[in-house]
């Protein structure tokens, strides 16, 4: 089952390349580990990315879910989330000496939804996997179709630099 398989992580994927971190923060590789099912939310499976060092609260998480139709809803639910933690910069110097527990200071998340009719197919089911992929990989052309004004998709300037999409 796809529960007990690791999730491997890659920069190969890289939406702009001319300016890759450098910090040694952001990881660019990873390999998720399967954690099981969540213990409050049942049904919503766990991998965990947890570099030696870095504490369990820190760690960056996937949860993932398949929700079938229900009597009201005649839909499959595919949750898929991404949760990217960053920890306080702790100062050991306190009164006491002792270095105070990590805490989480934030985190990046990325969270989709797939809503999948019973009645749909395998084909169109793919063609909605490609299209949500285009949005990340697409190049958009000025209205007047001149190559030089060309753009990346909008989705990745409004992650990164936090641009108005119009």
């Amino acid at each position: 089952m796809a529960l007990q398989a690791l999730w491997h992580t890659s920069s190969i994927l890289d939406l702009v390349s001319p300016h890759k971190t450098t910090s040694a923060t952001i990881a660019n590789n990873g390999t998720f580990q399967p954690r099981g099912f969540q213990r409050d939310q049942p049904g919503v499976a766990k991998w965990v990315l947890q570099p030696a060092g870095v504490p369990t609260v820190g760690a960056h998480t996937i949860t993932m879910s398949v929700r079938e139709p229900t009597k009201s809803s005649r839909l499959y639910k595919v949750t898929y989330k991404l949760d990217l933690s960053t920890l306080e910069t702790i100062s050991n110097s306190t009164v006491s000496g002792i270095l105070p527990a990590p805490q989480k200071a934030y985190s990046h998340q990325a969270i989709m939804e797939f809503l999948l009719p019973e009645r749909g197919t395998l084909a169109e089911r793919q063609e909605l996997l490609r299209r949500v992929a285009s949005g990340f990989l697409s190049v958009i052309n000025a209205s007047d179709d001149v190559p030089t004004e060309s753009t990346l998709t909008p989705l990745i300037a409004a992650v990164e630099t936090l641009e108005p999409v119009w």
